[in-house]
Formats: structure tokens, sequence, C-alpha cells
């Protein structure tokens, strides 16, 4: 491994845990400007008081909005956008290497929706970045989704197995993918992948609760870090949220111990505030 991609993978996986806290922002392409996200300086200003290690975005975001929070946090740049609305099975291609290391990432990352017919395609692309990723020491991030035509439940332990092993087999550092609905079921999703396997949030749970259990019983089975976006940027308390997740991640608190983290930075945020 090149000294540059130890570098970036340092800044990435928390020393303490060895595991990685992100929250991403990058939904607007997928899912539409969502009413969390319209404003995303104040978005980027209240996910970055959190102190994640990272926060995935697109190349532009990353440009007209990151700069005041240079050396804070890192950047992952994502690489490929696909649409709810629009092409739902297509990861498509839109940006590359050499702007994720002209911006200054510490990752680049790529979506990759596998199980149907444009499968062929974007593994074809993501083989082509992970070359590109080791040439230029940059660790790749990839979000990889059962979400094919061919696929029956996206929630399913084997297909969610497939789905990361693709990854790991490709060269990726970083496999976000789906909970399975349980801790067993997600074991065996890791134990198919030697890659580091990061859980998205989406639409798993109602409350911060919801969340914070899930997160819990996935590093009990192995899980090394976590990507969420929606249920934290839409949080009243966005930095307050992601300090809970920090108490779990990488101080290894129990969903009370989380939430009473949770609660301490509230507080916290109301004596600054005064």
């Amino acid at each position: 491994m090149f000294l540059g991609k130890d570098v970036r993978l340092s800044r990435l996986v928390h020393p303490t845990s060895g595991r990685m806290l992100a929250v991403t922002v990058d939904h607007p392409i997928t899912r539409g400007v969502l009413p969390g996200l319209v404003d995303i300086r104040s978005v980027m200003k209240r996910v970055v008081a959190g102190k994640p290690d990272a926060i995935t975005m697109h190349k532009g975001i990353a440009e007209k909005v990151f700069a005041p929070y240079a050396g804070q946090t890192s950047i992952i740049m994502k690489a490929t956008a696909y649409s709810v609305h629009y092409h739902p099975t297509y990861d498509a291609p839109v940006a590359d290497v050499e702007e994720a290391v002209r911006l200054g990432a510490d990752a680049i990352s790529v979506g990759c929706i596998v199980g149907g017919p444009d499968q062929a395609g974007q593994l074809t692309f993501l083989g082509q970045v992970s070359k590109q990723a080791a040439t230029a020491g940059m660790p790749l991030v990839a979000h990889i989704y059962p979400k094919g035509a061919l696929v029956k439940d996206q929630q399913d332990a084997a297909a969610l197995a497939y789905a990361v092993r693709a990854g790991a087999e490709l060269g990726v550092d970083i496999i976000k993918t789906l909970w399975t609905g349980s801790a067993e079921s997600f074991r065996s999703v890791i134990a198919a992948c030697p890659a580091i396997v990061a859980l998205a949030g989406g639409e798993a749970g109602e409350t911060l609760e919801d969340y914070l259990r899930m997160t819990r019983e996935a590093l009990d089975v192995g899980m090394g870090g976590v990507t969420y976006g929606r249920f934290v940027w839409s949080h009243p308390q966005t930095a307050a949220v992601i300090r809970s997740l920090n108490a779990m991640m990488h101080q290894d608190m129990g969903v009370d111990g989380a939430l009473r983290a949770f609660d301490q930075a509230v507080e916290e945020e109301k004596d600054l505030g005064a």
C-alpha cells in the first residue's frame, strides 16, 4: 500500500476505535432537494460541528461550501449518482480520481447497483476507478446495493453478501451497504467481506434510538463503519446526533450511553447559545 493511501485512511478511520463515522450530504441528485438539505451551508456547519470522521459530498458542494471547514473533517468525494425518479438502477459516473485529489479528498466514493441488467457497466467502472485510486494512493469507498431489477428482496442477506463481496473483489477499501434487519443475518454479510463494511441509514428507523440500536447490533457482529445521512441532518439537533454516534462508534458505548451523550451535547449547545 502506498504511503499516501495509509495517510488518507488514517484520517478516515478513527485511531482509537479503528472505525469510520461518515455523514452523507450527496442526496439531491438521487432524491431531489430534500427539505433538510435546501440550505447546504447551514447543513455543512451543523454536520462539521458534530465532528464526524468524514463527510460524503459531490465535487461542486466541496468547492462551493466546504472550504471554511478544511482540516476539521475529511472529504469523501462522490463520483457517481443515481436517481430514484429517473435512473433508479444505474449509478452514473460524474467525477474521477484526479478531481478527488485536486479537492483534497481523503477518499473517492463510487455507487454501484448490482442485481440487474445495469450491473455489468457499473462493475466495469468500479474496477477502473479502483485501479486509478490505487495509483493515486486514494482510498476507495463504494456504496453497493442489491437494488437491481432481478433482486426480489433488497435486504436479503445473501444478496447483500454478494454486493459487498463484489466490491471487495474489485479492491474497494470501505463498502457501504444496507441493513438486513437483524444482527444474525448481518453477521453473514460481514463474514463474506474482507473489506471494511459500513452501514447505510436510509429508512431503517424513525427515531434516534432506532438508529442507535441498529448501529449497536451491527457493531456487535463486526461492522466497521457507518455512513448516515437523512436521519442525521434532518434532525433539529444535528451536531448532538453525531456526537451520540461518536460515543457509540469510538467509545463503544451502548444505546443508553449514546443517548446520554446526545442529551449532554444538547445541553452544551444551549449553554453556548445563552
